[in-house]
This record gives structure tokens, sequence and C-alpha cells, in this order.
């Protein structure tokens, strides 16, 4: 079964004014005005991320050989990257992968920021795969913390310092063995 999106409606959102708002080119080059910052005049265009994330989790539980604990999505291969999936009321999915979940497909709904839709269902989706088809990494080094996944295009990462993670979270990477910088393995199908 190949994942497929799901259809969803375009919606249309309009200012004071009654002028049409057009998310993710708001501001071309430009700088935001100040009062966009902290502020989501319309957080329900927001809502066909849940369609999408939902969606996904759904395609991930009938074809991968997983498990549900809670939010998170478990590999019965402990060697296979596990997914924690959230689900904000009617404004938002997220997506994070691995021992401590700090990597993902998250964003900033602020009007200032001002991220288009479409954009961050494709980073949800390419996210999502490139942890299932093995190929998210975590390495905790005696620095940093590293993570680097690629959907294809190239890889994309962050790296937080060893000193801003909580004990657990350290404790966990070890049993996890990400301290030896293995990439997590794909996710296995369901037989």
């Amino acid at each position: 079964m190949l994942y497929e999106r799901p259809t969803v409606e375009p919606a249309t959102f309009v200012d004071d004014d009654g002028a049409d708002i057009s998310y993710g080119r708001r501001w071309r080059m430009g700088s935001p005005p100040d009062d966009t910052y902290s502020v989501t005049r319309h957080p329900e265009r927001f809502a066909p991320l849940l369609v999408v994330g939902r969606a996904l989790r759904a395609y991930l539980l009938e074809t991968y050989d997983v498990t549900e604990d809670g939010d998170r999505l478990v590999p019965r291969d402990p060697a296979a990257a596990p997914l924690t999936f959230t689900f904000g009321g009617s404004q938002y999915a997220r997506v994070a992968a691995g021992v401590t979940a700090h990597e993902g497909a998250w964003f900033c709904s602020c009007d200032a920021c001002d991220e288009d839709v479409e954009y961050l269902a494709d980073n949800l989706e390419r996210f999502v795969f490139a942890v299932t088809q093995g190929n998210f990494q975590e390495v905790l080094t005696r620095r940093d913390f590293n993570v680097t996944w690629s959907d294809g295009e190239g890889w994309r990462g962050s790296r937080t310092p060893r000193r801003a993670l909580s004990r657990s979270d350290l404790d966990a990477m070890k049993v996890a063995r990400r301290h030896k910088g293995a990439r997590w393995e794909p996710w296995a199908l369901r037989a």
C-alpha cells in the first residue's frame, strides 16, 4: 500500500479590510511588521496538518511492524527509531523522532513567520519517511547531541550542547546506544 496525502480543500482567509491573506508569501523578502510576532490571527489555517498527520499515523500503523505506546509509534525492531505524534486541538500536528524526540517536523504558527501550510505538510511527510527509511541519526558526543536526517534532497539536522540535555535524556541515549553514532535502521513492514 502506498501513502497518498489526503485531499484538503484550500481555505481562504481575509484581513480586517476583507482582503485575501496570502499566507506563505506575505512578506516576500522584507521583514514582517513588529505587531505580527507572537500573534496568530487564523490558527485554523493549520487544520490541514492535522488531517495529514493523522493520515500518516494511520498509514504507518497499517503498513509497518509497530506498536502504539500513547503518542509514540515504536517499531518492534529496537534498532529502528520511534516516532512521536502530537496533535494540538484543531490547529497542528507535530512529529518528532528518536530516543528523546527532540528533532522533528515543527513549525511556528505566528503571523510573522508566515509559514505555508502546503510546505509544512511536505516537510512533515519528508521527515516521517526519512525516519521509516532509516535516514535518521542521533549521535551523542562528549560535547554535543547531533541529529541528522535526509529526505533524498540533502541532509538536515541540528546540534544541541550536551549540557542542555536532561539527565533522563542522556541516560536514554546511552541505553539506546546513540553515543555510538549508528544510524537508526529502516522500519520493517508488517507481515
